[in-house]
């Protein structure tokens, strides 16, 4: 009786646990469904305000103009409850057509090589904020019904949507990083600058979608889910603290909101049995729990199609030693060493390079190769697409290396430690380890271990130190607000790859001129990206356009910009405050800086200089070098 009375027991315990997990089970079914639900709602209210829009344009007149722009921030302030799940989902039909930058566009996946013309909400945020003429207004039509036309297509691909706990989770986090770096930079307001508005409405939706976990969480994540709510409250808080766009602190917003939840995020995750299954590729670790992390972003992304992956530590040995050996050049005179010293960032210090031929410098000034891995193109007309590659245009330069693959190889196979080095590394691939391959591949690799995020200011981000100097902070907040710096250096690399996802390498048209004369100025005459030798890029909008590249270690490779005019990082302040090119009354074709003067102080400008001078970090470098 007994024994029948404990098996009994065991029974209805078991019954009772399988209950709970059938439950459970059923309750994280449902909690993608009530997002999916609120997300619906949402979409058809942003479809509803863009339709309202387009049939507002059709009669318009100049008298409602206020009526217009009223209009339109209603549609932006509506996407901007759907844009992080619609942009995790739709990334590449959104910047193309739905949010993309105001700039005419060449893309893979639509319209083949032809130009997609600037559309969408970006586009009208920049038309309808600025003095609106006749021709204007027949513009804003034309790109308040092609708006209406994406949207009304993209529904029907899009919608229903099915998502999973772990990519809400995900999108939520990507949508931080988008309203750091491209909500409160100004980046996605470009006329209206409703940037903090507009981040206040994204993270509230976020905030929305989070709080459906409540009806199914582990007891080991209760508390964290607590934390997080508060931490979304302080978000808000500080958002719609009717602050101006240009006295928002974008650094205690990051510090105390943004990392904070970008780490609570994934600890939720880990704690409440969410498994990590992002719905495509992107180039951010999802892993990672700061945005200033070395991990945020994986190189590994970046290097797909390369001949073995570039974080093998024989080959980034082997690649050290191949980028300093002048026999990799004709006649042994120059190594990578030449053009790219550590002690000066990895440049040379000079406007243009030296080349191998007595009197002759090469085209453009030698650009930092420090955290060169986190681009989708390289050079600073981005005429390459790999690291790999990348290593050809050296090698068969007439101005440089000026020599040939096979010469290198017939040197390298006499060298019995090469010889040795390259088959431990690639021994058994092909029947000849030393190649044209596994040479571009050694050299890769060690470019791509160049990784430097311990500088002052990550250390600070990280919450690893505590001091930091009152003016970098400011620096931070102008670059990142007044100085719109931020919104084409994008953080956390600070340079031209896009966030949130990071999978395409900006260039901009700056009118870069010929030396820092404001008085007399003359628009260099390198017309760049238009004529990188790719048929892609052989459009107008490209002339005069070059890569962004990333500040980071900036204080140490003067002089600056492509011709290596600019002698001072003073000198490159003045010349944004003043609208570049454009600005200092030249004729620029396409520029995509503003031409409007930044109204920058001195004082700001010496802040905006200690912050970047605050993203120095090269002594692990040097030290390697000793």
């Amino acid at each position: 009786m007994k024994k029948s009375c404990i098996l009994l027991g065991l029974v209805f315990v078991c019954f009772f646990i399988w209950s709970g997990k059938k439950v459970r089970s059923t309750l994280s079914k449902t909690i993608p469904e009530k997002v999916e639900k609120e997300y619906a709602i949402n979409f058809r209210n942003f479809k509803n305000e863009v339709e309202v829009l387009a049939n507002l344009t059709d009669n318009l007149v100049f008298e409602d103009e206020l009526q217009l722009k009223r209009q339109v921030e209603k549609t932006r302030l509506a996407y901007k409850k759907i844009e992080f799940i619609f942009d995790y989902y739709q990334s590449a039909y959104n910047g193309a057509y739905i949010n993309g930058a105001p700039l005419p566009k060449i893309s893979e996946y639509f319209e083949g090589e032809n130009i997609i013309e600037p559309s969408g909400l970006q586009a009208l945020d920049e038309a309808v904020f600025e003095e609106i003429s006749k021709e204007q207004l027949q513009h804003i039509k034309l790109l308040a019904k092609g708006l209406r036309t994406h949207v009304e297509y993209v529904s029907k691909i899009h919608l229903p949507l099915h998502l999973k706990s772990s990519q809400i989770i995900e999108s939520i986090r990507s949508g931080l990083v988008r309203i750091f770096t491209l909500g409160v930079t100004g980046f996605d307001t470009p006329g209206s600058v409703n940037g903090i508005q507009e981040s206040y409405i994204s993270l509230h939706s976020m905030k929305t979608a989070f709080m459906y976990f409540d009806a199914d969480i582990h007891p080991k994540a209760k508390t964290k889910f607590e934390t997080i709510n508060k931490l979304f409250e302080k978000g808000e808080n500080l958002l719609n603290s009717y602050i101006s766009f240009d006295d928002f602190d974008r650094m205690v917003f990051l510090k105390e909101v943004v990392n904070p939840l970008y780490a609570g995020l994934l600890e939720f995750q880990n704690l409440n049995n969410i498994k990590l299954e992002p719905y495509r590729k992107h180039a951010q670790d999802y892993q990672s729990k700061n945005i200033f992390d070395v991990n945020f972003l994986s190189t590994n992304f970046y290097s797909e199609l390369v001949y073995l992956p570039l974080d093998n530590p024989k080959t980034i040995e082997l690649g050290k030693l191949l980028f300093e050996d002048t026999q990799l050049s004709k006649n042994s005179t120059m190594s990578c060493l030449s053009c790219h010293s550590p002690n000066l960032g990895f440049t040379d210090g000079l406007p243009k390079s030296v080349s191998n031929k007595e009197g002759l410098f090469t085209a453009r000034n030698s650009p930092s190769i420090i955290n060169a891995g986190y681009a989708t193109r390289y050079f600073w007309d981005m005429r390459e697409f790999n690291l790999e590659k990348q290593v050809t245009h050296v090698i068969d330069d007439d101005l440089e290396f000026n020599t040939n693959f096979d010469t290198i190889i017939r040197k390298l196979n006499k060298n019995s430690n090469y010889k040795k080095l390259f088959k431990a590394s690639y021994g058994g691939i092909v029947t000849n380890d030393i190649n044209e391959r596994s040479i571009s591949n050694a050299i890769a690799a060690y470019v791509n271990s160049l990784k430097s995020f311990n500088s002052q200011f990550d250390k600070y981000v990280r919450n690893e130190i505590n001091e930091y100097p009152e003016s970098a902070k400011r620096g931070f907040n102008l670059f990142m607000g007044k100085g719109a710096c931020g919104s084409c250096h994008f953080a956390p690399i600070f340079n031209g790859t896009v966030p949130p996802f990071y999978i395409e390498s900006e260039s901009e048209v700056l009118g870069v001129i010929q030396g820092f004369d404001s008085i007399n100025p003359k628009l260099d005459e390198d017309l760049g990206r238009m004529k990188n030798g790719l048929k892609a890029d052989n459009y107008p909008f490209f002339k005069n356009s070059f890569k962004t590249v990333s500040i980071r270690n900036i204080e140490l490779t003067a002089p600056y910009m492509h011709n290596g005019s600019f002698l001072s990082l003073k000198d490159v302040l003045e010349f944004y405050n003043l609208g570049g090119g454009a600005g200092m009354g030249l004729p620029v074709e396409n520029q995509t800086l503003s031409s409007a003067p930044l109204n920058l102080s001195k004082q700001e400008i010496k802040d905006i200089i200690a912050f970047m001078e605050s993203l120095t970090d090269i002594e692990r470098f040097t030290s390697l070098m000793n």
